[in-house]
């Protein structure tokens, strides 16, 4: 019988290139990992994790030498966190996840990919993002540009979802499946790369709302010092073309945990094991990184 997948996200994700799902958390859910989170945070803060995005560094790697000025943290799944990773095993899998990424990616659970799962949190002094696309460097050709758009866009997809409000990420509706304007090109490419552009807007969310998003939109985000931000950062890959995320994804670090995580979350065993063949695929081959900066 053939599984009837809604493409209603999908749909929204090909015309504007990110979809919203409001109160997605109920207010219970919000409380529990808001809670979860906030003992992560004093725990990297602390010192006490090394996997950190440290302020005024955009992408990975990451420094090593401690600083509590942190905007992000990475590894949320990673059994070196212990107990603390507990609650993100039922979060990252929860079917309510699952449903928008197979909508997006138009496949069920079992073509679903477990990949990252990070959180982007407030740093203690104020700090932007560069404008950019995930996957393709800012000082490519035209040409070079329209022929990686066109590369795989579904091959995975990935979110926000927040804990407290967040009016962090600034994107440009529909930059995603074309070429940058003249304007666009510029400033994304002088030495500045935080200007105003054309077109773009905020994301508004309240806590528990959740936005996937192309990961080829032009984006950015302002981090400020003086909101509490608790969001959850995560990507889901299509297990069919996991070769196109592999570089994405295995930067981050994931491999070197992976055989030592456990789970007795029905979802997040099936989604393991995808990344696991993917991770053997690439073993001891150094990919690289996506992005400089």
């Amino acid at each position: 019988m053939t599984i009837q997948i809604s493409h209603k996200h999908h749909d929204q994700i090909a015309k504007d290139g990110f979809t919203i799902v409001r109160g997605l958390l109920t207010q219970e859910e919000v409380n529990k990992y808001r809670n979860a989170s906030e003992n992560v945070v004093e725990y990297a803060r602390e010192g006490k994790w090394p996997e950190v995005r440290t302020r005024g560094k955009q992408f990975p790697p990451w420094p090593k030498n401690f600083s509590p000025d942190i905007w992000g943290i990475s590894g949320l799944l990673s059994p070196d966190l212990g107990v603390l990773s507990t609650p993100f095993h039922e979060c990252y899998s929860s079917d309510k996840l699952l449903d928008i990424a197979g909508d997006i990616l138009q496949t069920d659970k079992n073509g679903l990919s477990m990949e990252l799962f990070n959180m982007l949190i407030n740093p203690l002094t104020d700090f932007d993002l560069d404008w950019h696309r995930d996957y393709i460097k800012p000082e490519v050709s035209e040409e070079e540009e329209a022929e990686q758009l066109l590369q795989d866009p579904y091959a995975g997809t990935q979110f926000n979802l927040p804990l407290t409000e967040d009016k962090c990420l600034i994107v440009i509706p529909g930059s995603h499946n074309r070429i940058r304007t003249q304007e666009e090109r510029e400033k994304t490419s002088n030495d500045n790369r935080k200007e105003f552009i054309n077109g773009q807007i905020i994301v508004d969310l309240n806590p528990g709302d959740v936005v996937f998003y192309n990961s080829n939109i032009l984006h950015r985000a302002s981090y400020s010092s003086k909101s509490t931000r608790l969001t959850l950062h995560g990507s889901y890959g299509h297990v069919d073309h996991g070769k196109t995320r592999a570089k994405g994804v295995l930067q981050h670090g994931v491999a070197e945990w992976l055989p030592r995580f456990e789970t007795n979350v029905p979802n997040l065993q099936l989604m393991k094991g995808k990344l696991e063949n993917l991770a053997k695929q690439f073993e001891g081959v150094d990919l690289g990184y996506s992005l400089d900066g």
